[in-house]
């Protein structure tokens, strides 16, 4: 229920012939749920406890010696390596077999009891990369099957997802290229950490409630909203490592960019979820791959085979991705194809094996500061966009206070970082 409330009242628009679809591991024993919108209002029309398509990824991400719970989009960052017919052999003689339907309900049909035994046994004959190539196959044919399904009978051309499938980026490309599928809405971060969200919705269910307009609600930088000024950050940078320049422009950092510097940028309140949106993000030059292994071995340590994600403007993003069905974007929720003939521009940003891209696509008033830097990047080099990647050290969360920022910065092998959109802090011995 409060996946359901988040993803549909957290959205800007609410379609009024539309279907919000849940689907997590447990879910308070109710792992699949439809809700239909009538007159604004959700109804629920599905309560399933059988469908295990998220037990099976789980499972699957653990026999790959992966964490389960945590590694899933690793799972379904490898997946796009593998070729069609190695996916279709493992699909057809693992997977196939172990879930049905019945009406919209996804249900059993010859599950084992121990599944994950069945699942370490049926895949030791297959490679890695096709394994996980068949489990992403297999949840999207599920998922599409589905929305087919309820298409047919209730004639909804229209769907909001949530709960910890809906973390699967991949699958709305596949999805968003079904014919009936009009409109898509992805909420940022529909796992269990947003279920207070929708909680509040449900709560207000009543009466009038606003959309989500952006997901920057977590820490500032200083408590109790202080402002940042010289004499603050000169204590946490002292003159001897660190040089402070004052009054560094958006245009003065696009020009560093645009010579393929890599900077860490921090502003305000840090984004609430999984995905760093320009307050607490390292960014570089899309254009120069060379970026993600620096980012790799001297900051980020990623698994080599994973994607960075793009920040791209609203106004040009059609002439770098393939949005023919207008999707909102903003919170790097849906994954798009590129268009070859600008995909040189931007490919540092984007799935290194099939360049299909997970983008922020950022309109003005959802961030008017870092508008202005890919603003001022595109003035220099005709490319709207950056290469956005999260401000950790690997095996760190998201850099949250300044304290935080600063740790990341002097563990890290960054040599840039700019704060509030005014300082910029360069280590001297780099």
């Amino acid at each position: 229920m409060c996946h359901a409330y988040y993803s549909f009242y957290s959205s800007k628009i609410q379609k009024k012939n539309s279907c919000v679809v849940t689907i997590d591991s447990l879910g308070d024993d109710f792992n699949q749920c439809l809700w239909l919108n009538k007159k604004n209002k959700l109804i629920n029309i599905i309560r399933n406890n059988e469908c295990d398509l998220a037990r099976i990824y789980k499972m699957i991400t653990l026999i790959l010696k992966m964490k389960p719970d945590e590694h899933e989009f690793k799972v379904m960052g490898l997946s796009a390596y593998s070729k069609k017919k190695y996916i279709l052999d493992v699909y057809e003689n693992v997977f196939k077999g172990i879930l049905k339907f019945k009406g919209l309900k996804i249900v059993h049909k010859n599950r084992p009891k121990d599944l994950y035994e069945f699942l370490l046994k049926k895949t030791k004959p297959y490679r890695f990369d096709n394994i996980s190539g068949a489990v992403q196959f297999y949840l999207e044919k599920t998922i599409s099957e589905l929305l087919k399904r309820i298409n047919k009978k209730y004639k909804i051309r229209n769907f909001y997802f949530s709960g910890g499938v809906s973390m699967n980026v991949k699958m709305y490309k596949e999805i968003g290229n079904l014919k009936f599928v009009n409109f898509l809405s992805v909420p940022p971060s529909g796992s269990d950490e947003s279920l207070s969200i929708g909680a509040c919705y449900y709560l207000s269910k009543n009466t009038k409630t606003e959309p989500l307009t952006n997901i920057y609600i977590g820490k500032n930088l200083l408590e109790n909203d202080k402002q940042i000024n010289y004499n603050i950050i000169s204590r946490f940078f002292p003159k001897r490592n660190f040089k402070i320049i004052s009054n560094f422009t958006h245009k003065n950092l696009a020009q560093l960019l645009s010579k393929n510097e890599i900077i860490a940028v921090v502003r305000g309140r840090e984004e609430f979820g999984a995905r760093a949106l320009g307050n607490r993000s390292i960014i570089a030059n899309p254009s120069n791959y060379s970026a993600v292994k620096r980012i790799n071995e001297s900051i980020k340590n990623r698994d080599f085979w994973m994607p960075f994600a793009l920040t791209i403007l609203k106004k040009d993003h059609k002439k770098f991705i393939k949005n023919i069905k207008n999707f909102r974007c903003d919170f790097m929720t849906m994954t798009f194809d590129t268009r070859k003939e600008n995909l040189d521009k931007i490919h540092a940003g984007c799935h290194p094996y099939d360049g299909t891209v997970r983008p922020q696509i950022l309109e003005k008033e959802s961030n008017p500061m870092y508008y202005s830097i890919i603003k001022e990047f595109n003035n220099l080099t005709k490319i709207p966009a950056l290469l956005n990647t999260s401000l950790n050290l690997h095996g760190y969360p998201l850099a949250s206070g300044l304290k935080n920022v600063v740790f990341t910065f002097k563990h890290s092998g960054l040599k840039f970082l700019y704060i509030n959109d005014k300082f910029l802090v360069i280590k001297k011995y780099f």
